[in-house]
């Protein structure tokens, strides 16, 4: 029996990759941005696509980094997101 030469896909949850996005943050962005983001992040993973479910991981995720201060969150219109320089 011969050995696969295919890469495994490792399987990562949306609140994994919501909070990976939050922790790379490195500018000014936008909640629509990071949700685009999480969920090409997992269907990449081997997940199926779900734009609001992705939206709503990331602005959990966002929301417990500005409690914590990591983060400022503005809110207009749209959310915006900026790190908080230490």
């Amino acid at each position: 029996m011969a050995k696969s030469t295919e890469e495994k896909v490792v399987r990562i949850s949306r609140a994994a990759v919501a909070n990976r996005l939050v922790a790379e943050l490195n500018g000014l962005t936008t909640l629509e941005a990071l949700a685009e983001k999480a969920d090409d992040m997992f269907v990449k993973g081997g997940g199926q696509s779900k734009p609001t479910a992705a939206k709503h991981h990331v602005r959990r995720a966002l929301e417990t980094a500005e409690a914590m201060g990591v983060i400022e969150l503005t809110r207009p219109t749209d959310l915006m997101v900026k790190k908080v320089k230490k």
